[in-house]
């Protein structure tokens, strides 16, 4: 394939566009990060004047419809990514959107049917920031599951809980709003996207969850009330395509919660991945105890988004993950919001 430079325009350069990815487009040949939008002309300018990208933009519609761009980087909260990347496509760039793939499953789709009909048309590559969940040890994961360790699978949990919610006095956050987050809510979707590259698709799900905190304030030292839309945590049980039964517990209201694992049984063995230290353990019949499970340099997982994202472009290479596996888990995040508010089993795919 062709070598492509690459002019690239960033809508919404948030946290993880700072730190990760302007340095990493940067960091290869051929990629000029050209115009930034934010959602005011202030931050944008900053990010201009600490990275030195020679335009801002007021306007994000302006920014994707310009000519001397084949590339645009969606940064933003959830509620604009389907506007932005859909109509990116439709003017022939590229997209790397971030995690939160979309606001619900119904967006999700609308972005993977464009994207389906910009590859087709045009040959554009779209692709999803990877979760930071259970990143380092993926390809060993990957590897212990496909060897058949476990044996027959059986049963799968998750846990993942946090005290980042259980301050009731602390103003409220964007993602605790459905305007901004969506359905996707605490870390449910971050979880189930590698949950489902490891193990398969989510056939059932049936769930739970609360709001323990009601109304937050506006903003710090404001007396407005805000209400809060997302909940503090979430359960579900799930049935997966592959005859494992799987238990999922998020909460972001916890005290001293302790370790957050995923952990899988079989009928010969077992896997646990300590997220917090992306380390992982595993036993077979007639161990004591589990071992940890060494992940080599050469099989470690590396943040290397920008330029696997640039490799799809140029050579064809293949992406992870997929806006195939972010609609995926936008429907399991939907299905737990509907099986929660009915109270109800609810099948996949939607």
């Amino acid at each position: 394939m062709p070598h492509v430079p690459l002019r690239i325009g960033i809508v919404g350069a948030g946290g993880i566009v700072r730190s990760n990815h302007i340095p990493g487009f940067r960091a290869l040949e051929d990629c000029e990060i050209v115009a930034v939008c934010n959602r005011s002309q202030e931050s944008g300018a900053r990010v201009a004047q600490e990275f030195g990208i020679p335009d801002v933009e007021t306007d994000w519609k302006k920014l994707v419809a310009r000519k001397d761009l084949n590339t645009i980087v969606v940064g933003t909260w959830p509620y604009l990514h389907k506007d932005v990347s859909v109509a990116a496509l439709k003017a022939g760039k590229h997209v790397l959107c971030e995690s939160r793939m979309a606001l619900n499953a119904s967006h999700a789709h609308a972005m993977l049917k464009a994207s389906k009909d910009a590859k087709k048309k045009h040959g554009l590559v779209t692709m999803l920031c990877p979760p930071p969940t259970g990143f380092r040890g993926d390809y060993v994961m990957k590897e212990l599951i496909a060897s058949g360790h476990l044996g027959a699978p059986r049963q799968l949990y998750v846990r993942h809980m946090s005290p980042g919610l259980l301050d009731a006095s602390k103003p409220i956050y964007w993602r605790q709003q459905l305007k901004y987050q969506g359905l996707n809510a605490l870390t449910l979707g971050m979880l189930n996207e590698p949950i489902e590259r490891w193990f398969g698709a989510t056939k059932k799900v049936i769930a739970a969850t609360k709001i323990f905190t009601n109304k937050r304030p506006e903003k710090q030292g404001s007396a407005k009330m805000v209400k809060v839309e997302r909940p503090d945590t979430i359960s579900v049980l799930a049935e997966m395509k592959n005859g494992m039964q799987a238990a999922y517990m998020f909460s972001g209201v916890t005290l001293l919660p302790g370790p957050n694992v995923i952990e899988a049984w079989g009928s010969e063995g077992m896997i646990r991945y300590e997220l917090d230290g992306d380390r992982i353990f595993a036993a077979r019949k007639g161990d004591q105890a589990p071992k940890e499970v060494p992940v080599p340099a050469e099989k470690a997982r590396t943040w290397k988004v920008e330029a696997e994202f640039v490799a799809a472009i140029r050579e064809g290479a293949a992406v992870t993950p997929s806006f195939e596996e972010g609609a995926a888990y936008m429907e399991f995040t939907e299905a737990v919001e509907r099986s929660a508010k009915t109270g109800r089993a609810v099948s996949l795919p939607l």
